[in-house]
């Protein structure tokens, strides 16, 4: 059996993975750690009862796998850590793609609240406290977020994204923007590349005029996949318009994946 450690497991994160976690059938088992505030807090997983226990008092000698959502963790065992939102979506976009199959990108990035710690409580004050006519709270996010948007740097993303074999040659300009969706990541990409047939055989929603980017509910289903209308734009240009929702599509399937990879070495 592996043993399964989540750190931050008190975390909106933490069940998101515990559901893409639990339809899977081999022998292992999870643990939570999280800090005081949600120390002793339970969940259920695969039918079992499962504390969060206090990271101050948990040892990590026996774990297989770190799933490290806060950032806790410096040891030696195998450890998944999520991805900024640009590159955990590029990269699941363009896994299948070879090295070097893109030759530029630029385009804008819009990441969601809840790719910031507490992200999603601290928009949702903001929106109420202009609802009740009142001046937000800068707090988290430094000035105003609700019905607004802030630019954020872009220089570490673009060295990430260098690491994903598509991109590894291609000549990358993107714009970073924090908005006010609380949990959908949207992407406007224009991508030249010699063999563009094959990225836009990867689009899966037809465009749609006037169609919302986000679904009503502000939520998807945990399987859900990556949203992507791709478009013809001039010779050897497509125009890429994504979307996803962070934790569910994105983040947790990423953790999903670093589970079985473990299990992968050990059947």
């Amino acid at each position: 059996m592996i043993e399964v450690v989540i750190t931050g497991g008190g975390s909106g994160l933490a069940d998101e993975i515990l559901e893409a976690l639990a339809p899977i059938e081999a022998d292992f088992r999870v643990r939570l750690i999280d800090t005081l505030d949600a120390a002793g807090e339970a969940r259920r997983f695969q039918g079992r009862t499962v504390l969060v226990e206090l990271d101050t008092e948990a040892g990590l000698d026996s774990a297989d796998v770190v799933l490290d959502l806060d950032a806790s963790y410096a040891g030696q065992i195998d450890r998944f850590r999520p991805e900024p939102p640009a590159v955990a979506l590029l990269r699941r976009l363009f896994a299948e793609l070879p090295s070097g199959h893109i030759d530029a990108m630029h385009g804008v990035i819009r990441e969601p609240a809840v790719s910031m710690a507490n992200g999603v409580d601290a928009l949702a004050a903001q929106v109420t406290q202009l609802f009740n006519g009142r001046d937000p709270e800068h707090g988290l996010f430094g000035g105003t977020l609700a019905f607004n948007s802030r630019i954020l740097d872009e220089a570490s993303v673009c060295e990430a994204l260098a690491t994903i074999p598509a991109l590894d040659q291609a000549n990358v300009s993107i714009e970073r923007v924090l908005s006010d969706s609380f949990y959908t990541v949207v992407a406007s990409l224009w991508v030249q590349s010699s063999a563009d047939a094959a990225i836009l055989s990867l689009t899966n929603t037809a465009f749609v005029a006037g169609e919302g980017v986000s679904p009503d509910s502000g939520r998807v289903d945990v399987d859900a996949p990556i949203r992507l209308t791709a478009r013809s734009a001039s010779a050897g240009w497509v125009h890429l318009h994504v979307s996803a929702d962070l934790e569910r599509t994105l983040w947790a399937q990423d953790a999903r994946d670093a589970v079985l990879r473990r299990l992968d070495r050990v059947l």
